[in-house]
């Protein structure tokens, strides 16, 4: 940025954080509103035109979709933990999770 351009993006920066219209606050400066506008309006046009940031992306490849679960038969709560048992569940599988769980019979 030249010393030019520096000095004017003070000066926008200060205008547009003033919140006055531009010919009230260059009142008593030594630039004209219409000078200020044009000098906002360069500098915008020269941020925009200078490279985006990196964008990075990822590709989501959707697999073919699963087949519903069958529903659950039969829900079992012990403490905070919620098991759901399924027909033809294997009833030995059930026991050995229930004694994790800490239930007897």
């Amino acid at each position: 940025m030249t010393e030019t351009e520096t000095t004017w993006a003070a000066r926008v920066a200060e205008w547009r954080a003033s919140g006055l219209t531009a010919p009230v606050f260059c009142k008593g400066k030594e630039f004209t509103a219409g000078g200020l506008r044009y000098w906002a309006s360069r500098l915008r046009r020269a941020d925009d035109s200078e490279p985006a940031a990196e964008v990075r992306l990822a590709r989501v490849v959707r697999s073919a979709q699963r087949s519903p679960a069958p529903e659950t038969a039969i829900e079992i709560e012990v403490g905070v933990a919620r098991l759901g048992v399924r027909r033809g569940f294997d009833p030995e599988v059930l026991r050995a999770v229930l004694d994790v769980l800490g239930v007897s019979r």
